[in-house]
């Protein structure tokens, strides 16, 4: 795991460290939920021990929010959140897409201590700068796909309330051919209809003003040039079809 997201995941322990558990977990407990048993075993679990599927547990059965104790029970769980999202062991059962949407819940970035959002969003800067290293490639019908599709990163920050300006900003400034190789392959999921450019994911549907800002940016000119340019600083045939393919969506 690179130096900058293991620190942002130590100083996320560091800062929500002070939140501790109550005696019953606010969860509910219905036959398609979480049993008194799983929640025992969440609850006595040291929080850097917890396994992602029984996180995946209370992802799955935490649907209520306040601002008292279920609050509190989110930010104790937080880094430990961050940790398996870094490690790609995602604490959800779908995936990574919403496995922080309680997060989203929260209105963190107006309710919470300066230094728990600004937690959050180096845990997010850093997480999407080891994202754009991803390359490696998978076989499907129609060829070769990067294995690791970055739109599952945008709807975790966007369904999580983080700052979708800030990332774009920081995509902006990372180093090609990487990030513009994902800009190519992301832009196959931007649909323009006549009233509006939008990023398309089940998981954006209510999110529509965010999905916009994703869909508008990743189809600016400036962005055309860079997915260009790395066309030809690559060498893999495989990825500059994907350089190819992500310049004619333009």
């Amino acid at each position: 795991m690179p130096s900058e997201l293991t620190a942002a995941i130590e100083e996320a322990y560091r800062v929500f460290g002070a939140y501790r558990l109550g005696r019953d977990l606010v969860v509910c407990h219905c036959r398609c939920c979480m049993t008194e048993e799983t929640e025992r075993q969440l609850a006595n679990t040291p929080l850097r021990s917890i396994p992602a599927d029984l996180l995946a547990e209370y992802t799955n059965s935490a649907h209520d929010y306040d601002d008292g104790q279920v609050s509190r029970e989110l930010r104790y769980f937080l880094p430990r959140y961050f940790e398996l999202i870094a490690a790609h062991d995602y604490p959800d059962h779908i995936g990574l897409d919403i496995c922080l949407r309680r997060l989203g819940q929260a209105d963190h970035r107006n309710k919470w201590p300066r230094a728990e959002v600004e937690s959050i969003d180096r845990f997010f800067d850093a997480f999407l700068s080891d994202s754009l290293t991803r390359l490696d490639l998978e076989v499907w019908p129609a060829g070769y796909r990067l294995a690791f599709n970055i739109r599952s990163v945008v709807t975790l920050v966007v369904t999580a309330g983080g700052d979708i300006d800030r990332l774009l900003h920081n995509w902006v400034g990372a180093e090609d051919p990487a990030a513009a190789i994902h800009m190519a392959a992301l832009r196959e999921y931007v649909i323009e209809e006549r009233d509006k450019t939008y990023l398309h994911s089940a998981c954006l549907e209510s999110h529509e003003e965010a999905a916009k800002t994703v869909g508008e940016w990743l189809l600016q000119p400036n962005l055309t040039a860079r997915i260009e340019a790395a066309f030809f600083a690559v060498s893999d045939p495989r990825l500059q079809v994907i350089l190819s393919n992500g310049m004619r969506t333009a």
